[in-house]
């Protein structure tokens, strides 16, 4: 009876375990198997499989040769990978608890601060730092060869910008990206340094695409992110929570929940309405609902705007050669158009056609202003005839004249006309007929 008394005893602790791990496990991340409906919380030396509902563990491993600061996990087919941080190994969890190579690439210390993600049951990496460089290569894990593979872009395509440490998203035809860290000309790297900038790849017309420079000043590579559809949600370094939609451009600020204090530096995961994330002052696994994260908004913004510099200086241009070229284009119709007084003619164009002295001065009086068609008169009349025979004599050079300039100019319309004065109908005034004939020199 005391020894079956001394086994249950024994066995209580077993049966109340929950989370509880051994001080030297370090949480190192954790993810969402769905088809399990379990959770795989990776410490530093176990991987712990939890309830999704309860969030007790139902089953832990030791694994013997892990170093998790090495590595990032991911899920690919219901399969746990173990992708090198640096470079592109690619293991897994073998019967014995060990991890095991299966890719035959042999890429080191290229894809520091690489974003990865599955799409279409592939894996891709995109961007890193390594050997004082940065990559913007998007490529995937070739299932077949075992390798990784450039994936093909586009000759349309822009180049996106370099850099890593970067955040991400990948939505049905689309994977954006933004922040991370950008490279001087010297080979040093900053973050933030002049990368603002918004992208977007496009997977149908294999395509990248500058959306613009994202405005939220706050928003640095080193702060949490979980995606819950196509909206990506950020946490900042003072707990002030972020949704952006990339499709639509926005960017909603939540008010503080204070339980976004507790949460640990290890990336949180969305999973059916609720958060899940590692507590900061536990240790352990730990769930919130969305709509409690986000119940209270406090503003919705722009998330990104497009650098209109180029563009305005494009409009100025394009509207300064216009108006040269209208400028331009009226000057040579004026030009066209303008009739030049020479001392023994008119010329138009190219063409010439001679005018006597009488028809020249009448023309130069006319030239200047109205005038009265009596002035005409006193121009070509001749003492010795009749005040009849003088006023045919001015009438034959008015015709003289507008038959000479419809022969230049091909204008049917006269060019000199005689009208009643709108200050004396009693009186005449010939006039240019500047409406057809234009302008005089």
């Amino acid at each position: 009876m005391v020894k079956l008394l001394f086994k249950i005893l024994i066995c209580i602790p077993l049966l109340v375990f929950s989370q509880k791990k051994s001080p030297k496990e370090i949480p190192q991340s954790i993810l969402i198997d769905s088809t399990n409906n379990e959770i795989i919380f990776l410490t530093s030396n176990s991987l712990h499989r939890l309830d999704i509902s309860s969030l007790k563990i139902l089953n832990s491993r030791k694994i013997k040769n892990l170093n998790p600061t090495d590595f990032k996990t991911i899920l690919k087919n219901d399969n746990l990978l173990f992708l090198e941080r640096q470079g592109g190994d690619i293991l897994v969890l073998n019967s014995n608890d060990s991890l095991k190579k299966i890719d035959n690439s042999n890429i080191s210390k290229f894809f520091i601060g690489s974003y990865n993600f599955i799409k279409n049951d592939t894996l891709f990496k995109h961007g890193g730092y390594g050997y004082w460089s940065q990559s913007n290569f998007l490529i995937y894990f070739e299932n077949l060869t075992k390798e990784w593979q450039l994936y093909p872009i586009s000759e349309k395509s822009e180049i996106p910008r370099k850099t890593n440490h970067h955040m991400g998203l990948v939505t049905n035809d689309d994977y954006y990206y933004f922040g991370g860290w950008s490279q001087k000309e010297n080979g040093t790297i900053e973050s933030d340094y002049s990368n603002k900038e918004v992208w977007s790849f496009n997977f149908n017309r294999k395509q990248w695409s500058l959306l613009g420079n994202y405005v939220a000043y706050n928003l640095s590579p080193n702060h949490l992110s979980f995606t819950k559809g196509n909206n990506l949600f950020v946490l900042d370094n003072t707990k002030q929570l972020f949704k952006i939609d990339f499709v639509n451009n926005l960017l909603t600020k939540f008010k503080r929940a204070p339980i976004l204090f507790g949460f640990s530096k290890i990336k949180p995961i969305f999973y059916n309405d609720f958060v899940y994330f590692v507590d900061s002052f536990q240790g352990n696994v730990a769930k919130v609902s969305i709509t409690e994260l986000t119940k209270e908004i406090e503003e919705i913004t722009q998330f990104h705007h497009k650098d209109h510099t180029l563009f305005t200086i494009l409009i100025v241009l394009s509207f300064f050669i216009l108006f040269v070229i209208i400028f331009y284009f009226l000057k040579y119709k004026e030009k066209n158009r303008t009739l030049e007084l020479l001392e023994n003619g008119i010329k138009f164009k190219n063409k010439f056609i001679e005018l006597e002295p009488l028809s020249i001065s009448i023309i130069k009086m006319v030239k200047l202003k109205d005038i009265e068609l009596s002035k005409v008169y006193d121009l070509v009349k001749k003492d010795q005839l009749s005040k009849i025979q003088n006023e045919r004599i001015k009438n034959q050079f008015i015709d003289q004249i507008n038959l000479k300039l419809a022969v230049l100019t091909g204008k049917k319309e006269d060019f000199l006309i005689v009208s009643k004065s709108s200050f004396d109908k009693r009186y005449k005034i010939i006039s240019i007929n500047r409406s057809v004939f234009g302008k005089i020199i």
